[in-house]
This record gives structure tokens, C-alpha cells and sequence, in this order.
């Protein structure tokens, strides 16, 4: 019966021996998951600022580009009514050749 005895004190004892290395590692992995999420969120923020100045970059540059665009677009338009306006107008010429025009038709 001793022998019995000794049997069942060393189950029970590899018995808390399990029941305590299960709760090491159940801690563990709750430390794990805590560390994994505060990095997880940590490399999200820093993802999400390089993302926003990206953006940012592009939109300035976006920006200036219509801005530019916009800019040169204006003076071809000027550039080109002053080109207009510096052309001497012949009226009597003009009348003429549409007489011409219409009463060939």
C-alpha cells in the first residue's frame, strides 16, 4: 500500500507540475499577445504617418503642377490675344473676299 501511496504523490505531484507549466505558458502567451499588439499598433501609426506624408508630397506636388499648368496655359492664352490685337484689321479687305465667296455661290 505504501508502494501505492508513493505512486499517487508522484501523479499528483507531475500532475502540478503540468497544471503549473500550463499556466506558464497561458501567461506567456498573454504576454506575447500583449507585446504583439502594442507593436501591431505601434508600426500601424508610424505606417499610417509615412502614408499621410506621402500623400501630402503628392498633393503639393499635384497642387503645383495644376497651378503650373494653369499658369502657362494663361499666358499662351494672353501671349495669343495680344498677338490678336497687334494684327492690323483690313475690314474693307475681309467684305470684299466674302462678296467674292457668296456671289460665286
Amino acid at each position: 500500500m505504501a508502494e501505492n501511496n508513493d505512486e499517487l504523490k508522484m501523479i499528483n505531484h507531475l500532475l502540478d507540475v503540468e497544471k503549473d507549466a500550463n499556466l506558464l505558458i497561458s501567461q506567456a502567451m498573454e504576454e506575447a499577445n500583449k507585446k504583439i499588439e502594442a507593436a501591431r499598433a505601434k508600426y500601424n501609426e508610424e505606417y499610417k504617418t509615412q502614408v499621410d506624408k506621402i500623400i501630402n508630397e503628392l498633393k503639393t506636388k499635384y497642387e503645383n503642377s495644376i497651378n503650373e499648368v494653369s499658369n502657362k496655359h494663361q499666358k499662351q492664352i494672353e501671349d495669343y490675344q495680344s498677338y490678336l490685337e497687334s494684327k492690323n484689321q483690313n475690314y474693307d479687305a475681309f467684305s470684299k473676299a466674302l462678296d467674292k465667296l457668296i456671289l460665286k455661290a
